[in-house]
């Protein structure tokens, strides 16, 4: 099965999963990790419990906010070792959480859908003013 968390610094990736499941309904297998928000705060035994808890058979998408950041970091200090399927992404916005959790059920190598849903969710970031200013050039075209 196919797993999706979310890690960020704060609060980020509950928001983020709170959006998702307004659009998408309840999702099952979405966890997220708010890392730093209670003192003292260890994020390595915090993935460490997620990881222990993946059955053989599971993969894991995990979602970090920064690349750089210390939540992006201390994965990638434990993904490459830790003897389980997990695919590290970083950039967590909604549209590739949505993207992702779509993707999800789809059959197909999971780097592959992770890679579609990394294009997707960049052909969504836009600068609107520029859209905005195609448009009225072109209706005063006509």
């Amino acid at each position: 099965m196919r797993k999706l968390l979310l890690a960020s610094h704060a609060y980020l990736a509950k928001g983020v999963l709170s959006s998702l499941e307004m659009i998408m309904g309840k999702q099952e297998q979405v966890d997220v990790i708010c890392a730093y928000t209670e003192d003292p705060y260890d994020l390595r035994a915090e993935i460490q419990k997620r990881l222990d808890a993946l059955d053989e058979q599971d993969e894991l998408i995990v979602v970090t906010d920064a690349f750089g950041g210390s939540v992006n970091n201390e994965f990638m200090s434990v993904v490459g070792s830790c003897g389980k399927k997990v695919h590290l992404v970083c950039g967590m916005n909604l549209s590739l959480a949505i993207n992702l959790c779509e993707g999800r059920d789809e059959n197909g190598e999971t780097a592959e859908i992770i890679r579609t849903c990394l294009n997707d969710a960049r052909d969504s970031l836009k600068y609107c003013n520029d859209l905005l200013e195609a448009e009225e050039a072109a209706d005063e075209e006509f």
